[in-house]
């Protein structure tokens, strides 16, 4: 079992968030052996790049696939778009109990990756559809011109 929590250091002393969550986890965990880590928080993607995966990315790989003949009824949810891609370029979450060892292996997440990650997974997601599809999705920021023949 791996147990997250955040806060912050305050003139020495370790100030936790949702500090009863906290206590509450460590009387489950009363006899045992316990390991503590501490790191500085990383920043997980930003809003900018979720709006621009969900606004750019989605849309763009999403008609290509269709204009590439991949059946419309099936690919014209953004979320079927998301679950794809996910599943191409996300690698799939491993959590291991450490009672058993058994381990469980869960759907890839783009739910708590760092910004440097999110700008992997666009530049992977870039080459592939470029590749593949023959499609050229611009980076964030950057202006793309459109035809509509």
């Amino acid at each position: 079992m791996s147990l997250t929590y955040f806060g912050s250091v305050e003139n020495g002393s370790l100030k936790i968030r949702n500090r009863n969550s906290l206590i509450l986890d460590l009387k489950s965990l009363e006899g045992k052996d316990v390991e503590i880590k501490i790191s500085r928080k990383k920043k997980t993607r930003s809003l900018n790049q979720n709006s621009y995966y969900w606004g750019c990315v989605i849309p763009i790989v999403k008609q290509g696939l269709i204009d590439n003949g991949f059946d419309r009824s099936i690919i014209n949810s953004t979320s079927v778009v998301h679950e794809f891609l996910k599943s191409m370029f996300c690698p799939k979450v491993e959590v291991v109990n450490e009672e058993t060892g058994e381990i469980l292996t869960l759907p890839p997440t783009t739910t708590n990756v760092s910004t440097v990650q999110m700008m992997e997974y666009f530049a992977d997601i870039q080459q592939w559809a470029s590749e593949k599809l023959q499609l050229i999705i611009p980076n964030p920021g950057e202006e793309m011109m459109m035809s509509f023949d």
